[in-house]
């Protein structure tokens, strides 16, 4: 039996249904990146996967440092910067994940143990 070790097992509560929808179009994303470069990048795919990762998480990144900087936050920034907190989790996972054996990212999809999966 293949076990991932997750920090938490419990669904985080704060996720919101846009967190969702989003979290499931990033995994959509990095599914075809990663199914893209491995038909067309037989070696040197993993690579290629990491710098499309290392964007992402750079872009989200930047994206949060606008919000940190304002001197006042509202409610709305806390959920966007734990929207952020998460997408980046979760990329920082495909990119763990793709390093793994087969066998080893398979079972972590079977055991529903990935960030998309609404833990974190």
């Amino acid at each position: 039996m293949c076990t991932l070790i997750v920090r938490s097992q419990e669904v985080d509560s704060r996720r919101t249904p846009y967190m969702i929808q989003e979290e499931e179009q990033a995994r959509e994303y990095f599914e075809e990146t990663r199914e893209t470069l491995q038909l067309f990048c037989l070696s040197g795919w993993i690579e290629q996967f990491q710098q499309h990762v290392g964007n992402f998480i750079q872009a989200r990144l930047a994206e949060a440092a606008k919000i940190i900087e304002k001197p006042e936050k509202q409610e709305e920034d806390m959920v966007h910067l734990h929207r952020l907190r998460r997408l980046v989790a979760g990329a920082f996972q495909e990119e763990e994940l793709v390093q793994q054996p087969d066998r080893a990212f398979t079972c972590a999809k079977l055991d529903g143990a990935i960030i998309w999966d609404g833990r974190g």
